[in-house]
């Protein structure tokens, strides 16, 4: 790992202009509803979205009952397939 030291002024110059660039961008649904324009929805945001633990989400693929895919260390999961499962009961969001 390196370490680089920069001067504090470059340092708030870049953090003003990162923030000024994350403002542009559009915010996610904050009201803890999946996204519906996506195919795939991330393990994190999908357990946060349902207020279910994560190993919930482990005990579902363990199972089988929800298919998923990995990218790295990171499970997606597709949405059409966690929303059948709501109706049919089988994932019970709190």
């Amino acid at each position: 790992m390196d370490i680089i030291a920069i001067e504090k002024e470059s340092f708030d110059s870049f953090k003003k202009k990162l923030e000024r660039i994350t403002s542009l961008v559009p915010k996610q649904p904050s009201n803890n509803t999946l996204c519906i324009e996506q195919e795939w929805i991330e393990g994190k945001e999908l357990a946060a979205s349902l207020n279910l633990p994560p190993r919930r989400l482990q005990h579902l693929r363990e199972s089988g009952t929800l298919s998923f895919s990995t990218i790295g260390k990171k499970i997606y999961y597709r949405i059409s397939e966690v929303k059948l499962l709501l109706e049919q009961g089988k994932i019970n969001s709190k």
